[in-house]
Formats: structure tokens, sequence, C-alpha cells
């Protein structure tokens, strides 16, 4: 009975107990930067992804049949016109902006997550992981009460006489960082399946992928040793940053090496925003006196 009492005072804890808002509020201004940038990135060949003339790759009628009526998509309502199409983008480019600001956080962040869902069930031939974790980190945090700190309707309330806690349910910071550990652990599994990464080589071969080449690095990947030891630290970082994340003693060691790990990637290979987002998710993690310190330390620099 003992044991029951405990583990039930301890899933309350862990799920609802109240905490600082500023790692969940810092992220939201993060995540809300990325999807402002994905929404600028897309503005220079916008008719040929997503345009409904003959210059599009991917015509509206056949995006509309590919995809199933359970999707949101704001395509199957509105007139199939350019206007229209470029309507929904820009849309999309003002609520990410709103939502980063937190100026009507949770309207913003919900009209941000449909036209977004929109966007990428319009054309999914185009997507990356990136597009896809921006997606599932958005639908929480979009109902989550991430405006208390660092937005316009924290300062407008302030201003207005209103005094809000800074303090939340953990609730919402509990259901990102499960997704962020998810997202790690099954890039693990996966790997594990197959035979590249078991043995080592996987590296060597990615290394190789020109189109997706950055920078190449001359030497480094060109000895099986090296290649070996690249491959097993990435898959032990990836398997830590969904595991040993959560013990508090490691958790700073755990996240640097994600840090590197992440920037490793992004200065040999062009993926898209995914290697940002992971690496701003981080903040997730950490608690007020660790952002305080780096606010205290920006400035000190100042």
């Amino acid at each position: 009975m003992f044991a029951v009492t405990s583990f039930i005072q301890g899933w309350n804890n862990f799920f609802y107990e109240e905490v600082d808002s500023s790692s969940l509020c810092l992220f939201r201004v993060i995540l809300g930067l990325f999807l402002f940038i994905n929404g600028i990135s897309l503005l220079p060949d916008f008719d040929i992804w997503y345009g409904i003339g003959s210059n599009s790759l991917l015509p509206l009628n056949d995006s509309l049949n590919l995809s199933t009526t359970l999707r949101l998509n704001l395509f199957k309502w509105m007139s199939p016109t350019e206007s229209s199409a470029w309507f929904i983008l820009i849309a999309y480019i003002l609520c990410s902006f709103s939502f980063m600001i937190g100026f009507k956080t949770r309207a913003s962040g919900i009209f941000c997550f449909i036209l977004l869902v929109s966007l990428q069930t319009r054309n999914y031939s185009i997507l990356n992981s990136g597009d896809t974790l921006m997606r599932c980190l958005l639908f929480p945090l979009m109902f989550s009460p991430a405006n208390r700190k660092y937005s316009v309707d924290a300062y407008l309330l302030k201003k207005s006489g209103v005094a809000k806690s800074d303090l939340i349910p953990v609730t919402f910071l509990r259901l990102l960082q499960l997704q962020f550990s998810l997202v790690y652990l099954a890039t693990t599994l996966f790997k594990l399946k197959g035979y590249d990464w078991v043995d080592g080589t996987a590296i060597y071969y990615t290394a190789r992928l020109e189109n997706f080449r950055r920078l190449a690095i001359p030497g480094i990947f060109d000895y099986a040793i090296l290649c070996k030891i690249l491959t097993w630290s990435a898959l032990f970082v990836e398997f830590s940053m969904g595991s040993l994340v959560w013990v508090k003693e490691w958790r700073r060691w755990v996240l640097l090496s994600g840090i590197i790990l992440h920037l490793g990637i992004e200065l040999t290979m062009s993926i898209g925003l995914f290697e940002w987002i992971m690496m701003g998710a981080y903040v997730l993690f950490l608690q007020k006196n660790e952002i305080d310190f780096f606010k205290f330390w920006n400035k000190a620099k100042i």
C-alpha cells in the first residue's frame, strides 16, 4: 500500500506540480522563430511547390486526391486560386510571428498549427524531418500557458495592472519533454534495426551523400576506425538524449554532447531546420536559475 501511495504521489508531482514558466515560454519564442523562418523560406519558390497553375510540380487536384479526408487542409475549402494559396502562406507567416512574440498567443498558435498542417498536406514531397518536428511540438505548445513570460500578452497584462503568477502546471512542459525524448529513442531504435549503424559504417555512407553535403571535411571520413567511433558515438548520444537526460546529475553533460552532435551534423549536412529545432528544444530541460544565468551573462557582456 505504501508503494502504491508513493507511486501516485510521484506521478502527481511529475505531471501536475507547479513550476516556473521560463523554459516553456522561452521555447515558445524559439519554436515561433523557426516557424517564421520556415514560412519566409517558402516565399521564393511558392508557385512551384504550392501554386495552382501549370508551374506547380504537384497540381492542386492531385494533391487533394492524395490526402485523406481526416487531415486539416484549408486548400479543400478555399477557392482554387493563386490568391487563396498566397493568403494561406501569408497568414501562416503572420500567425507564426504573432506566436513568437506572444501576441494573442493561444489563438495565434492554433491558427498557426492549422495553416502549417494545411501547407504540409498540400505538398508532402518537399517535407523533411524538421517539418514533422515543428508540427509535433507546436500541437501541445499551442494549448499551454506559454505566454506568461517573454510575450506581448504578459506585457499588456502587467501594464493593465492584472497580476499573473509565473508558476504554471508542469503538465505541458512534461508532454513536450516526453515528445523530445521519444524523437531520440525512436531514432535510436530505427537505426539499430539496420546493419550500417550497428557495424559502424553509417557515417561513412552519409558523408558521401553529395545532395545533402554542406561542407566536405577531408580525411576524417576516410578511415574506418574514425567512422566507427563517430557512428557509435552518435548512437550513444541519441540514446542518452532520450533517457539519461532525465537524470539531473548528468543532464548538462548530455545536453552538451547533443549540441556537439547536432552542430557536427549541421556543419557537414544540409537537412533543413531539424538540427536547430532540436537544439532549441534543449531549453525545455533548463531550470529557471540556468535561464537566469544566461540572461545575466548576456547583460554582463553588453
